[in-house]
């Protein structure tokens, strides 16, 4: 497992957090981090009074067994909320809600009907389960299985399929960056959360995301433009 680290310039208690790795909510930009959760931790860590520990994990590594193992206080990257994963993490409240969304090749329109279109997804993502799910229902879908994120923006930018399924919030974020197109309905919303690993600060972590409620969707739409 890749851990980079770095940490901020205020001095004070320590906040260790873990970023999953992907956009729009860690990622890299050239040799720097940033992204809506970068930017929502560190002023959470500000108005604690922390200093900023930061670990940069593949989210692979979203796992009860990995994450116990490791000496960190939160994780972060556009974790969903599910019912599954609220049944394995001890989650902060939400501080943004998203889904998952259907993202279109330019110029496709589309009536919604899944066997029209041919979908690439990511392997071992929600949206295989989700495309797996449709077809054992007895609908004829289509579909390839690609490794990254970048392999499925790359083939609907080329045409070579027709629909993929994206977080919500990185799908409004690959619509703007690549003139791709969001499906107006959602398979399904859900809320975003970080969780927490050091349950001696959570009351504060709760604390300080609702103190920062007006501040987090002017971080959102920095990155994603206006969210509905």
């Amino acid at each position: 497992m890749l851990l980079a680290f770095g940490t901020s310039i205020l001095f004070g208690e320590m906040l260790k957090v873990g970023f999953l790795l992907g956009s729009p909510y860690a990622f890299w930009q050239i040799s720097n981090l940033t992204g809506i959760d970068y930017e929502i931790v560190n002023k959470v860590a500000f108005k604690m009074g922390y200093q900023l520990e930061m670990y940069v994990l593949p989210f692979t590594s979203l796992d009860p067994v990995i994450l116990n193992k490791l000496d960190l206080d939160i994780i972060a990257g556009g974790i969903h909320m599910t019912q599954e994963r609220q049944k394995m993490y001890n989650f902060s409240i939400p501080y943004a809600q998203s889904g998952l969304a259907i993202v279109l090749r330019k110029g496709l329109s589309w009536n919604g009907d899944v066997e029209k279109v041919e979908f690439v997804v990511k392997q071992g993502a929600t949206g295989q389960k989700i495309v797996e799910q449709w077809i054992n229902e007895g609908k004829k879908v289509k579909y390839s299985v690609f490794v990254s994120n970048e392999e499925i923006i790359t083939d609907l930018i080329l045409k070579r399929h027709d629909a993929a399924l994206f977080d919500y919030l990185n799908a409004l974020y690959i619509s703007r960056n690549y003139g791709l197109s969001v499906y107006k309905d959602l398979i399904y919303k859900v809320d975003l959360g970080y969780i927490i690993l050091n349950k001696q600060i959570e009351q504060k972590i709760n604390e300080t995301i609702r103190d920062l409620k007006n501040e987090i969707p002017v971080i959102i739409s920095k990155y994603v433009g206006k969210v509905n």
